[in-house]
Formats: C-alpha cells, sequence, structure tokens
C-alpha cells in the first residue's frame, strides 16, 4: 500500500468522529468548525468506502467497519504520539490544541474561570472542553478520548494522579428552617429530610455514613451540586454540601452552613491521566497550570 497516497491527518480526525458519535462535538476536539468536520467526514467515508457513521432517530451510530477499525486506529495514534513527544518540545504560547477535561460541575464552578483567565495569557491557542465526571469517564480517559479526570483522590482507580486540594463537608439548610437552630444534634441529621446532589456526593457521604451506622431519610436527588442550595430554600431539608462551594452560594441562595454532627474525612481532589502520558510535554505543562490554579482557589 502507498501511504502518500492518504492523509493521514484525517485519521486522528477520524478517531474524533468515532469516539463523539457527533460531528460538532469532533470537530471541538480537533478544532474545526462544523461545516468542516463534514467535510473531513465525506472524504474519510470515501477513503474507507464506507458510511462509518450513520443517524439512527436522533443520534449517530457506528458501522461495523468503523467498530472493527476503532481500537487498532487508538493505538495507531497512541504509538504515533508517543513517538513524538519524546522528541517534540511544547510551546504553550504558540501550540494550538484541545484539552478533554471530566469533573464535576462543582469543580467546574471553582477552577474553570481562573483557569481560563490564567491561560488566556500564557496560552492563547489553548482551548478547554469541560465534561461531566461519571463511571464511564476512567474508560475514556485510558482509551485517550479525555485527557484528564478531576474527581476526590481515595476512589478506586490505578492511574497517575496529582493532588489539587482538600476541601470538606458541610450541611446545609434554609436560613428560615425552623427547625434547625445554630447546629444540628445526631437525632435531627437523621430525621430531617435529605436531598443528595450529584454522582460522587451520595457515594462518598453515604459509603462513610454507612462504617458509623448512620442512615439518611433521603427526600429527593438532584444531579448537579450547584442546584441543592437553591433546592432547599423553602424547605426543611438538609444537604451536604463542600465547604468551598457552600460559602460562594450562600451569597445568592438561602442558606445557612452548619457543621455535621457527625466526623467526615477531608475531601482531597486530585487530577488523573492516562500513564502514556507521563512524560508528554504538553499533559505536564497542563497538570503544572491546573495545579498552580488549584492552590489559588
Amino acid at each position: 500500500m502507498n501511504l502518500a497516497k492518504y492523509d493521514l491527518n484525517l485519521l486522528v480526525a477520524l478517531d474524533a468522529l468515532l469516539a463523539e458519535k457527533n460531528v460538532t462535538h469532533a470537530g471541538d476536539r480537533v478544532g474545526l468548525s462544523q461545516s468542516a468536520m463534514s467535510g473531513v467526514l465525506a472524504r474519510l467515508r470515501y477513503m474507507f468506502d464506507d458510511e462509518l457513521l450513520v443517524r439512527v432517530g436522533r443520534q449517530m451510530e457506528r458501522t461495523p467497519l468503523a467498530e472493527e477499525i476503532i481500537e487498532p486506529l487508538r493505538a495507531c495514534i497512541r504509538d504515533v504520539e508517543m513517538l513524538l513527544s519524546s522528541r517534540l518540545k511544547f510551546n504553550p504560547a504558540t501550540e494550538r490544541r484541545t484539552f478533554t477535561i471530566a469533573t464535576s460541575d462543582y469543580l467546574s464552578f471553582l477552577l474553570l474561570g481562573p483557569l481560563i483567565e490564567h491561560l488566556s495569557e500564557l496560552a492563547p491557542g489553548i482551548t478547554l472542553r469541560i465534561i461531566q465526571v461519571d463511571d464511564t469517564r476512567v474508560d475514556q480517559l485510558t482509551n485517550d478520548v479525555i485527557d484528564f479526570v478531576i474527581m476526590p483522590s481515595g476512589i478506586s482507580v490505578t492511574l497517575p494522579s496529582q493532588a489539587l486540594f482538600e476541601d470538606r463537608w458541610v450541611c446545609a439548610v434554609w436560613k428560615d428552617n425552623p427547625e434547625v437552630g445554630d447546629g444540628l444534634t445526631e437525632g435531627q441529621y437523621q430525621r430531617l429530610p435529605h436531598l443528595v446532589s450529584g454522582q460522587e456526593s451520595s457515594g462518598i457521604a453515604d459509603r462513610h455514613l454507612g462504617q458509623l451506622g448512620v442512615q439518611r431519610h433521603i427526600g429527593a436527588s438532584v444531579q448537579s451540586f450547584l442546584l441543592a442550595p437553591f433546592v432547599i430554600s423553602g424547605t426543611r431539608m438538609v444537604t451536604l454540601i463542600h465547604r468551598r462551594l457552600g460559602e460562594r452560594l450562600s451569597l445568592c441562595a438561602d442558606i445557612r452552613l452548619i457543621e455535621p454532627p457527625f466526623e467526615f474525612p477531608q475531601i482531597r481532589e486530585s487530577i488523573y491521566w492516562n500513564p502514556r502520558h507521563t512524560n508528554n510535554p504538553a499533559h505536564l505543562w497542563m497538570i503544572e497550570q491546573i495545579s498552580e490554579v488549584a492552590t489559588r482557589v
């Protein structure tokens, strides 16, 4: 086969398309507009003589051929990246690329604004794509679909990581909750209805409470940490919230922060990455920037 006949740059775009199954999101990953990415998809379909992605209802799904080549394609790109990262230097001032980070809305709220401001001077060509962390993101990290995951330490993940900062749990209640004074007793904590928020919140907190033999009465749940202080307004509900987030949101939500009647372990937030990129200059630089911003938070 004569490789000179093929534009191998298209393979990077193909990897993004097969991972995202969405032309717009794939374009965001590689820095192309939707129309440009549609043109790339047309060229790839011609190259492989296959549709690669077909519309099923409102979504795009991979064809059997696309499913067959997705893993060899990623392995090929990883090998090339490792080859190049061992020789090339990373210049943040001129680099143009997108870093995809999976994290919670709590951490996005605290870190994203200061991080974008920090990068605007050092690396104007760097774009951040923030997606919601969930149970599938670690797999996507090891497959190089995303670059970093930021989440609490202590979750069973055998990946390289670096600690960013610590926080702790506090309780939040509606500021005019008639049943709660300056503190919460253990009895009140177990009797009042609770609002749980975020996919990681209830898991971490309830595991610890379970070890203490404490059961919460769950009245409602929401996916977003940011919603919780506003949802409990005007109710009897109690919610656990990160102290830093609670202090900021108490300025605009009708809540009071109260120390919980049980001692909770510190929350240690860490950044995780694929071990293949431990010596990648671009990844090392970004980890350093995120760590620097996190120390200011």
